[in-house]
């Protein structure tokens, strides 16, 4: 069916800690994000994103507003929403260095080699370390861009 009359519910925001409350830690892995979904996280804002693909949906988004000096972000666990934070804005200089989104127990952190093709709207390849507090720690290569530069 092209077109279901009925969507199923965006999914719920949890803590990080109720995200991952599993008996299997090791196959945790951030799950792919609708566009619904980081909209109800983040609102309309200019966003950044890590994808595990060029194409994929984005595993990370990023919020860029013009409030205040950190950024919000989202990811997505067993189904279930995840709000991190930071106290630094997405931006070249920060990505270069690593940019650090944190929720109570868990740590997403992107870094990348070439952040200055990010502020001329470009996609650049990146690495993704996500890291929790109940003893994992992976990580992954993928792909990181803006909306707006």
């Amino acid at each position: 069916m092209e077109n279901p009359m009925m969507q199923k519910p965006l999914p719920e925001l949890a803590s990080a800690q109720d995200a991952v409350s599993s008996p299997d830690i090791p196959t945790i892995d951030p799950q792919t994000l609708q566009t619904a979904e980081i909209v109800k996280v983040l609102g309309n804002v200019p966003q950044c994103a890590f994808r595990y693909t060029a194409e994929s949906p984005p595993i990370l988004a990023i919020g860029d507003s013009d409030q205040g000096v950190g950024s919000q972000a989202v990811t997505k666990i067993h189904g279930r929403l995840v709000q991190l934070s930071s106290d630094r804005k997405p931006s070249y200089e920060s990505l270069q260095e690593g940019l650090s989104f944190t929720a109570d127990g868990m740590t997403m952190r992107m870094v990348s080699d070439e952040p200055e093709k990010v502020k001329s709207g470009k996609q650049v390849t990146a690495e993704l370390h996500f890291s929790l507090q109940q003893g994992l720690n992976v990580g992954y290569l993928g792909w990181y861009e803006c909306d707006a530069p």
